[in-house]
């Protein structure tokens, strides 16, 4: 039988198709998941060739694979500031995300 991509879901006892399938239903519902990311996301099949030669160099047969990637952007917070101390250590207030230098009024108290 002659290759097209018609004919993906024949191919591997159907590998390749289940597995752009998959990818697909993963990048869809990142998309459903996070409306408010505007990113790309890509789906990539590729189909990988290699020529099988015989002895005289001439091209016998092909050696075909596929690969299917999903691409989705990164997970991303807000960037926030955080002090550094002498000791080389990140520090942040988990009670003031924006000023890691702010007081409470429970600072300095003794714990009971």
């Amino acid at each position: 039988m002659a290759f097209d991509l018609t004919k993906l879901n024949q191919v591997d006892f159907g590998k390749a198709h289940v597995a752009f399938a998959k990818c697909l239903e993963t990048v869809i519902r990142d998309c459903l998941d996070r409306p408010g990311d505007k990113s790309t996301r890509k789906v990539s099949l590729h189909m990988k060739i290699k020529p099988v030669m015989a002895q005289d160099g001439d091209v016998v047969d092909c050696e075909v694979g596929f690969e299917i990637v999903a691409k989705l952007p990164a997970y991303q917070t807000a960037a926030r500031p955080y002090a550094v101390d002498r000791g080389g250590r990140l520090i942040f207030n988990p009670d003031a995300p924006e000023n890691p230098e702010q007081t409470t009024i429970m600072d300095g108290e003794e714990a009971s």
